[in-house]
């Protein structure tokens, strides 16, 4: 048996691979049931159920262990297996991220293992993705397209009725009814939506409201598709805003004014770009078209959030494109998505999922921009 050498310190992830995007990048291990990922100089240490040990063996980690054989012979609990695999190599002192569950940290130092907070990203080489990893976000890019299409026809074939609302197949058509299609039509790609947002009218207003009711003409409809692929785990992210009818006078400056933030954006979006820059760059657009940001005693509106995100194994990732400090560099897969939002009125945004590439950027997945539906 190879002998183990003796460490020092270890950095230590836990929790449920498929959803804890550190442990899957480090292991290309996807499992819904939680598993602790032990870092240490003789390599990755994966620690998980008996039931999950077949698969685990073909993950990237250079050591698996298993909860029975951690607990010599019996099984054990999983924070249990993780400090019998620590004492054992005598392991004083382990470095967890910002996120390791408070309750286990407590644990670890009544074990008499001290923790410390790692600086930074767990991992910072997620920001600069691979081929692969472009691959597989486009896609899911590619899923939320065609989810976005098939939302699109839906609008087309629908009608009119009483107060503008709108009538698809003999019902009123709801925000609930055309998110629906959109998760259905991303499940034929083998994908699942996660909080895909049909928001309509005033509800758009918040970025994040999903939207529920009856959808009505004239009303702008915020589709937000944010697919992530069942095998890869990598997510899409596209936002698109349609009207169905004849939009009004100050909703279509709206539109222009982030059409025009969205292209500002994007022209500066290439290796070296810093973020601050392409933020400033659409509220520079947003400004000339007449829209400034105001407060409200019911909140903020006007342009609330970033211009982007980093998009990978998890839906909001680094690097961030805001007022802030950095820099974009080839491998960084962001969204470009600004918009304006008013209560009154709703909301509008557009946004496109792009790859830094060595020159400039790339829409991974183009997606038509025609927003008003007759």
């Amino acid at each position: 048996m190879q002998k183990t050498k003796s460490l020092t310190a270890v950095r230590i992830l836990a929790g449920p691979p498929a959803d804890t995007a550190d442990i899957q990048y480090l292991t290309g291990f996807r499992a819904p049931d939680p598993a602790i990922l032990l870092v240490a100089g003789d390599g990755r240490h994966l620690v998980v159920s008996d039931l999950e040990c077949g698969r685990a063996r073909r993950s990237r980690a250079e050591v698996v262990h298993t909860l029975r054989e951690l607990g010599g012979g019996r099984p054990v609990r999983l924070l249990d297996a993780g400090i019998l695999w620590l004492k054992k190599r005598r392991i004083r002192r382990v470095e967890v991220s910002e996120l390791f569950p408070g309750g286990w940290r407590e644990r670890l130092e009544k074990e008499g293992i001290r923790t410390a907070t790692i600086a930074g990203a767990t991992c910072p080489a997620r920001a600069r993705k691979t081929a692969d990893e472009v691959a597989a976000i486009r896609r899911s890019q590619r899923a939320a397209v065609a989810a976005y299409r098939e939302a699109a026809r839906i609008l087309r074939a629908s009608e009119i009725g009483r107060a503008g609302r709108l009538r698809w197949e003999g019902a009123a058509l709801t925000s609930e009814r055309l998110r629906q299609a959109i998760e259905a039509a991303l499940a034929r790609h083998d994908c699942e939506g996660g909080e895909t947002i049909v928001a309509g009218g005033p509800s758009g207003a918040d970025p994040h409201e999903r939207g529920r009711g009856p959808l009505r003409a004239g009303e702008p409809i915020v589709l937000d598709i944010f697919p992530r692929h069942r095998r890869s785990g990598y997510w899409g992210d596209l936002t698109r805003t349609l009207v169905k009818g004849v939009p009004p006078p100050e909703l279509r400056r709206m539109y222009a004014a982030v059409a025009a933030a969205h292209r500002a954006a994007l022209a500066r979006t290439r290796p070296g770009a810093a973020v601050r820059a392409i933020h400033r760059a659409a509220q520079a657009a947003l400004r000339a078209h007449g829209f400034e940001n105001r407060d409200t005693p019911e909140g903020p509106e006007g342009f609330i959030h970033g211009t982007g995100h980093g998009v990978g194994l998890d839906i909001h990732e680094a690097p961030r494109i805001a007022d802030t400090d950095g820099r974009l560099a080839a491998g960084n897969v962001v969204t470009i998505e600004p918009g304006l939002y008013y209560r009154r009125i709703g909301g509008v945004r557009i946004e496109d999922t792009v790859a830094v590439t060595a020159h400039g950027a790339e829409i991974l997945c183009p997606c038509p921009y025609r927003w008003i539906v007759p």
